[in-house]
């Protein structure tokens, strides 16, 4: 099964697809992760069958955002955390030197330099 994601609701519309917040099942800017429990069938059922991952405006999604995805990806596919995103194929479009995150570290920072 392919799922298609994007960072805002204009953009996730346009491709016929979903929230990436909405696909982790957590709200914006919230300081509180998701809980995963070892056996959450509701979690396993929504992720089981995700093969591919198509995120559309990679230049708004963080680093943190990322992290959060591979973790509940992981723990649904009950994959080693060592294996990205719980072995599932993703794909990214967009131009990175758009906008940047909100609230969050772009993909393709300079960690050597300091952040504006």
């Amino acid at each position: 099964m392919i799922r298609k994601l994007a960072p805002t609701g204009i953009t996730a519309a346009e491709i016929d697809g979903m929230i990436i917040h909405s696909f982790l099942g957590e709200q914006r800017n919230s300081e509180k992760a998701r809980t995963i429990k070892p056996g959450d069938l509701k979690l396993e059922k929504e992720y089981a069958l995700v093969e591919y991952l198509l995120i559309d405006e990679m230049n708004m999604v963080g680093l943190t955002l990322l992290a959060q995805l591979n973790r509940i990806m992981c723990a649904a596919k009950h994959a080693d955390p060592q294996v990205p995103f719980g072995g599932v194929n993703i794909m990214f479009f967009d131009n990175y030197l758009q906008y940047r995150p909100v609230y969050d570290v772009p993909l393709h920072t300079d960690f050597f330099l300091p952040i504006k």
